[in-house]
C-alpha cells in the first residue's frame, strides 16, 4: 500500500487487512479442527482403513483436505493483514479446494443417516438404560444431521465468503461490496443461526421431557451435539435461536443503527457455547472420551457467531451503495500494481 496517498486510501487498506486478519482466524480454526483425527491416521498401525467404500476412509480424506484449507487460508490472510499483499491465483486455488470440505460433513450426514436408521436396541446416540425408542432414535437422529449442515455451512461459508471478498479487492471488483450486499449474506447466515439454534433447543427438550438424563456419563449425544444437561441445551439452543431471528430482523431493516446490542449479544452467544455447550456438556463424559471434541465445537462453532456479527456491522456501517469514490482512486491502481 502508498502510505503516501490521501487519507481515503487507508479506508481501502484498512477492509483488506480486516478480511485477511479473519480469513487468518477461520483458516487456523480449520487447521486445528481436523488434527485429532489426522494424528491417527499416523499412528504405528497405520489408518484405520484404506477401502475407499468404508466411511472412516472417508473420513479421512476430508481430515487432511480441510488440514490443507485451513494451512493455505492461514497464508492468504497473512499475506493480506501483513503484507498488504493479495494474489488471484492463491484466492482461486483456495475458492477451489475450500469446497472438498463438503467431502467431511457429507460423510457425516450419510454415517449420522445409516444410524438413525438402526432399531434402537442396537442405536448409537440414546443410552438403553432409557428405553428409546424408535422414534426417538429418528428424531435425534434428523436432529444431528440439521447440526452438521448448519454448523458447516456456517463454517465453510464463513471462509468462502471471505476469500471472495478478498478476490474482490484483489482484482479491484469492490463496487458490489456495499452496505445492501452484507445485509443479503445477513439474513443468509442468521438464517442458519436460528436453525442450529432451533435444533439444540428440541434436542434438549425432547431430553428433558423422554428421558431422565440423571447419569451425566450417559449422555444424549449424535454427531458433536451432546445433551448431559438438557437445561444446558434448551438455554444455549434458545439464545441462538433468538439471536438469529434478532439478525434476520435486522437485516430487514428493523431496529438497525449503529447500536452494539446486538454485537454484545452474540459475544455472549459466544461465551455460553464455549462454557456450557462445550466445555460443561463435554467434561461430564467418562475418562478421556471428550477430548478431540471439545477443541473441535469450539472451532467448529465459531462461524455462527462470527458472521453474524462481521456482516452487521459491515452492512450498518457501509454505504447502501458504494459511491464511486469511496475508496482513492490512486489506492486503486496501487493495490492492482502490488497484489494482482
Amino acid at each position: 500500500m502508498n502510505k503516501d496517498a490521501k487519507p481515503t486510501a487507508y479506508r481501502f487498506q484498512s477492509d483488506v487487512r480486516q478480511i485477511g486478519g479473519l480469513l487468518m482466524l477461520t483458516s487456523f480454526c480449520c487447521l486445528v479442527m481436523p488434527l485429532a483425527n489426522i494424528s491417527k491416521a499416523f499412528e504405528p498401525t497405520g489408518p484405520a482403513t484404506r477401502d475407499p467404500s468404508t466411511i472412516p476412509f472417508w473420513g479421512m480424506v476430508a481430515g487432511i483436505s480441510v488440514f490443507i484449507i485451513g494451512t493455505t487460508g492461514v497464508l492468504a490472510g497473512f499475506l493480506a493483514t501483513v503484507h498488504d499483499y493479495s494474489h488471484k491465483y492463491l484466492n482461486y486455488f483456495l475458492m477451489v479446494i475450500i469446497q472438498t470440505a463438503w467431502i467431511g460433513y457429507i460423510t457425516d450426514m450419510v454415517a449420522v443417516s445409516m444410524a438413525a436408521g438402526l432399531d434402537a436396541s442396537e442405536n448409537k446416540f440414546i443410552p438403553l438404560d432409557y428405553n428409546p425408542t424408535n422414534s426417538d432414535v429418528r428424531f435425534v437422529g434428523a436432529m444431528g444431521v440439521l447440526g452438521i449442515m448448519v454448523y458447516g455451512f456456517s463454517f465453510v461459508g464463513s471462509m468462502a465468503f471471505l476469500v471472495w471478498s478478498l478476490h474482490s479487492y484483489t482484482t479491484n471488483n469492490f463496487a458490489d461490496r456495499s452496505g445492501s450486499y452484507f445485509r443479503s449474506r445477513l439474513t443468509t447466515y442468521s438464517l442458519a443461526l436460528t436453525i442450529a439454534g432451533l435444533v439444540q433447543f428440541l434436542l434438549g427438550c425432547v431430553c428433558k421431557a423422554r428421558f431422565d438424563v440423571t447419569d451425566k456419563s450417559q449422555p444424549v449425544m449424535v454427531a458433536f451435539l451432546m445433551v448431559t444437561f438438557p437445561e444446558i441445551s434448551i438455554f444455549v439452543g434458545l439464545l441462538q435461536l433468538l439471536n438469529g431471528l434478532w439478525g434476520v430482523a435486522r437485516s430487514f431493516g428493523v431496529g438497525v443503527g449503529k447500536t452494539v446490542n446486538f454485537q454484545i449479544s452474540l459475544a455472549f452467544q459466544w461465551i455460553a457455547v464455549l462454557v456450557l455447550q462445550d466445555l460443561v456438556q463435554v467434561s461430564r463424559l467418562p475418562g478421556d472420551a471428550g477430548i478431540p471434541l471439545t477443541p473441535f465445537l469450539a472451532v467448529f462453532s465459531l462461524g455462527l457467531t462470527l458472521m453474524p456479527a462481521y456482516l452487521d456491522h459491515k452492512a450498518n456501517t457501509l454505504p447502501t451503495t458504494m459511491p464511486d469514490d469511496y475508496y482513492d482512486e490512486a489506492q486503486s491502481e496501487t493495490s492492482s500494481d502490488n497484489a494482482v
